[in-house]
This record gives C-alpha cells, sequence and structure tokens, in this order.
C-alpha cells in the first residue's frame, strides 16, 4: 500500500503536501464550498504521473485519472442526468461535464481514497 505522505494536492491556490486522507477530503470540502467550485489535482509529489483531476462544484464533481501524458485518460462515469459547469485549469476557464460524467461528490471522495491507498486507476473511473 503506497504512504499517503507522498501525494501533492494543487488547486488554483497552490500547492499542498497532504499527510493523510483527512487534509485531501478537508480540502474537497472547502472546494465543493466556493461559489464556483475548484479543480484539484492529485499526484505523488515527485512525479506529475498517475495523478487524479477532480472538477469539485458544490454536491458535484467530474473526476479524471491520467496514467501517463501519452494520452491514457479516464472519466467518472455517473448516472445524475445532470450538466455542470466547473472551474478549470486556474480557476480561470469553465467547462462544462456531459450528463454521463457527473458523480455526486462523495463518489470523488472515494476515488480520492483509492487512489490513496494504490496510485491506481480507481475501480469508479470507467
Amino acid at each position: 500500500m503506497m504512504s499517503l505522505r507522498r501525494l501533492c494536492v494543487s488547486t488554483k491556490n497552490g500547492d499542498k503536501i497532504c499527510q493523510t486522507k483527512a487534509e485531501i477530503i478537508e480540502m474537497i470540502k472547502q472546494c465543493a464550498a466556493l461559489p464556483k467550485g475548484d479543480e484539484l489535482w492529485v499526484s505523488r509529489n515527485e512525479k506529475p504521473y498517475p495523478c487524479l483531476s477532480i472538477l469539485i462544484k458544490e454536491n458535484y464533481a467530474c473526476v479524471h485519472y491520467f496514467n501517463n501524458n501519452e494520452g491514457e485518460i479516464w472519466q467518472s462515469c455517473g448516472d445524475l442526468n445532470k450538466k455542470v459547469t466547473f472551474l478549470a485549469g486556474k480557476g480561470d476557464r469553465e467547462w462544462t461535464a456531459p450528463e454521463y460524467a457527473v458523480v455526486p461528490l462523495e463518489k470523488a471522495v472515494s476515488c480520492i481514497k483509492e487512489f490513496g491507498d494504490t496510485l491506481e486507476r480507481p475501480n469508479s473511473i470507467a
């Protein structure tokens, strides 16, 4: 099992090395509470890949897993039938996720927990 001590969480407000899953979950909650939401990138701090990108707004999320920089990307699959416009990048652009990619915030939390343990694609990502 991979130690969480090696994970870096990046948001538009900067990078933070998280020591526990609880720290990452707290960051997710803080991002969800922002009026326009936020995007988190989670990776091992010495390597950019693999990583998770989590777009968050209120109680909704869209999760992407990047295995490498060569186009190996998986996206969350949801059944909320709701389009959500998320902030992306450094909070400087918006992206509307297709209905099938939007998941409840709790599912994003589950993805983070699994990724923190394995650094592999979470089972709940397509």
